[in-house]
């Protein structure tokens, strides 16, 4: 199939009006897709594919994750669209770190529900996601993170405790560990990991440093721990990443 036929494909056996989707291009800060049940992409606004390095829909449209997106990152949204086109259910307000490629770490905010074709099979699915950075008076629940966020991605090289950043969120630590895991699908503590990682990500391509220095220089112990921990996170070691890119 070429680019224009996934789309036309899908849109035949769409249940609603394929013109919703054309509502997303006058909302600035909503970013909207579209997949079919293979993960592949159907329909998105301008905002999405140009935020995927793209100038036009047609280049979008029959590709994957896997075509813009890190390994982990991919894996981890088409894990999210597996569980809504299996079971039927929605997902709504997910908060996922989407790493930018000057190095800032920003939080989307992102929903997901299940599209249905004329006999209530599903078909695939429809997403929308916000740049909690650019719309934070619209979602003012997720905000006490934000101050949080921030501070992790200005000092993720010195030590973090949790305690300190459950104090900066006026919560215990109980409290504000359950309320992250809950918005976030993870830990603080691997939030951290996850920034670090994503540092050394940059470190290895942007410089020539060893990676003990980049260890260092990423918050890790040393030259093991990011080892370690790149390859949990990347599924290669620094060394292989550094190579393949």
């Amino acid at each position: 199939m070429d680019a224009l036929e996934y789309q036309q494909a899908f849109m035949v056996r769409l249940a609603s009006d394929p013109q919703v989707g054309s509502l997303f291009e006058f909302l600035p800060d909503v970013f909207f897709f579209a997949k079919n049940r293979e993960g592949r992409f159907v329909m998105a606004n301008r905002l999405f594919f140009e935020k995927c390095g793209l100038s036009r829909l047609e280049e979008l449209l029959g590709r994957t994750d896997h075509d813009f997106f890190p390994p982990d990152r991919a894996e981890r949204y088409i894990k999210d669209d597996t569980y809504v086109m299996r079971t039927g259910n929605r997902i709504v307000n997910r908060i996922e770190p989407a790493p930018e490629m000057d190095g800032r770490n920003n939080l989307f905010v992102t929903s997901k529900v299940p599209l249905f074709d004329r006999e209530g099979g599903v078909i695939g699915l429809a997403g929308i996601a916000r740049d909690l950075n650019e719309s934070k008076s619209n979602l003012e629940p997720y905000s006490v993170f934000t101050t949080v966020v921030e501070y992790i991605n200005r000092h993720f090289a010195e030590p973090l405790d949790v305690p300190v950043l459950a104090r900066m969120a006026g919560m215990s630590v109980s409290q504000f560990e359950r309320k992250f895991r809950r918005l976030f699908q993870m830990t603080p503590r691997h939030y951290l990991i996850q920034v670090r990682v994503n540092h050394a990500c940059r470190a290895l391509l942007e410089t020539a440093d060893t990676i003990s220095r980049i260890a260092q220089d990423s918050g890790f112990y040393d030259h093991s721990h990011l080892t370690r921990q790149f390859k949990r996170m990347k599924g290669v070691t620094p060394q292989e990443y550094r190579r393949i890119h």
